[in-house]
């Protein structure tokens, strides 16, 4: 074990305690059985459908209320595993949070200090993980901050680096700079910290979350090009409405935030258009018409972009805001053309690019999606080795010896038939199912249950058009080939 202290600082054994709150992420290693889900075609895709609430958008409204001073409401949040995985850090950390019918009420902590004492779970959110080790190292006692098997393997250096530039006394148990982490209770000074841009914006949100808590001002320095940057505006306009003092530069390199309270208040959470993404693609395979519900049209995150990259593609959209309604009309069924994306700001839909490609009679071209190869799995390396087990054309790019994006020149369908792996990511897994959606026969799937992470109604959105699923053991299968 990296790190030791007297037993009078530590309290309990540290690393029986983890140990005993990890174990159940071991799970998926063992390879002894695991289920896979059969996938049929179809030959049409239309209907209505509801888009969940935004994940984002509700991660952030919760970590509001669990600091401010007061109670909150989050009106239309999302019930997923990752927002749950949230809302009990938060409690571990000294929020009341209680779940009514239609929205969230949660009684923050507001300017005390809790010594909270505890193991902190982030299971796979690495957003959660990030945050709550910031907030843990503004605390007064010893805190230990972990998650699952997948989320260990995650880079966290840069973020563990940045805290200790601003006081906090933090190590990592397993001595790599990743996860499980201890932070032992010195609170944070205040000073300037520096972060890249280019590997996570969990790493600045982290910061700014923890920011206002410090005993002095804080400035982040952020060096290299800054990606995701829609992400770490939602942060900022989060922290402005709950009156924190915080100011960034207009190429968002640079931010100072100034010792301040959060204030409670009432939030509205709009849709996630990452997850409208997989029904917006399947609408586009097919000719017909397709109605989502739960859209306001209006939002800052990144992956908006999806929108007007179906529009370059020839597909209609048209949001009616008096029922909160998106429209997609495609008579034609078909996308035709050479086309061009980049993803510098919307890395979440490039799984989702990736399957819509498939389709493009000519090509659909993607780059400036490095960061997703630090995200659950390597994205685009995981969608092109799917992706070319089914038959696709589809060609990996790199920039400077880094995966970067894909070429991908479609066709109008493929074989099918085929067992495809998710990598152990939700984001994968969605995104070859619609792909398979227009393949000629059935095709088996890894990792269906992780759809419960950020879009748990999945399934049932997709059966609303006629897709039919159905869940298949598989025997022994090695633990190599469930990642």
């Amino acid at each position: 074990m990296a790190c030791s202290r007297s037993a009078d600082t530590t309290g309990p054994d540290v690393e029986a305690t983890l140990l005993a709150q990890v174990s159940d992420g071991e799970r998926w290693k063992t390879g002894d059985t695991r289920m896979l889900l059969k996938v049929d075609p179809v030959d049409s895709f239309s209907g209505t459908f509801r888009v969940p609430s935004s994940k984002p958008e509700t991660q952030r409204a919760i970590l509001v209320g669990t600091l401010a001073d007061g109670t909150t409401r989050v009106f239309n949040d999302l019930r997923c595993d990752e927002t749950e995985t949230m809302k009990n850090a938060c409690r571990a950390i000294g929020a009341k949070i209680t779940e009514h019918d239609d929205f969230l009420e949660i009684e923050g902590i507001g300017q005390s200090s809790p010594r909270i004492g505890r193991v902190i779970q982030s299971r796979g959110s690495g957003l959660v993980f990030r945050v709550v080790t910031a907030l843990a190292s503004a605390q007064p006692s010893p805190v230990v901050v972990t998650g699952d098997a997948t989320l260990r393997n995650r880079v966290m250096e840069p973020l563990l680096q940045a805290l200790r530039e601003l006081g906090a006394d933090i190590e990592s148990i397993v001595g790599k700079d990743q996860a499980p982490v201890v932070n032992w209770g010195h609170r944070l000074k205040g000073g300037t910290c520096r972060l890249p841009g280019d590997i996570s914006s969990q790493f600045i949100t982290a910061i700014l979350f923890a920011a206002p808590l410090a005993e002095g001002p804080v400035e982040i320095e952020v060096t290299g090009e800054v990606f995701s940057k829609s992400y770490i505006r939602q942060t900022l306009a989060s922290l402005t409405e709950a009156g924190i003092k915080v100011s960034a530069s207009e190429d968002m390199r640079h931010y100072q935030v100034e010792p301040s309270a959060y204030q409670a208040q009432d939030f509205t959470t709009r849709e996630d258009y990452t997850s409208a993404s997989y029904l917006l693609a399947a609408a586009a395979l097919f000719p017909g018409r397709t109605v989502l519900t739960n859209v306001y049209g209006d939002s800052m995150q990144g992956e908006f972009a999806i929108v007007p990259i179906l529009e370059q593609l020839g597909v209609s959209v048209t949001f009616d805001r008096a029922t909160s309604t998106l429209t997609v009309d495609n008579p034609p069924g078909s996308m035709r053309g050479d086309f061009a994306v980049d993803v510098r700001d919307c890395p979440n839909i490039v799984p989702t690019l990736a399957a819509l490609g498939a389709y493009v009679q000519g090509s659909l071209r993607v780059t400036g999606g490095r960061l997703t190869r630090f995200h659950k799995a390597s994205r685009i390396e995981a969608m092109a080795s799917e992706l070319t087990r089914a038959g696709v054309d589809i060609e990996v790019l790199y920039e400077d010896g880094i995966c970067d994006g894909f070429v991908v020149r479609g066709a109008q369908t493929y074989p099918g038939g085929v067992t495809l792996s998710s990598w152990g990511d939700h984001r994968i897994f969605m995104s070859l199912f619609v792909a398979g959606l227009r393949m000629q026969s059935a095709n088996r799937f890894s990792g269906f249950e992780d759809v419960r992470l950020s879009f748990p109604t999945f399934l049932e959105e997709f059966a609303k058009a006629g897709v039919l699923t159905t869940a298949v053991e598989e025997e022994n299968v090695p633990a190599e080939a469930a990642a």
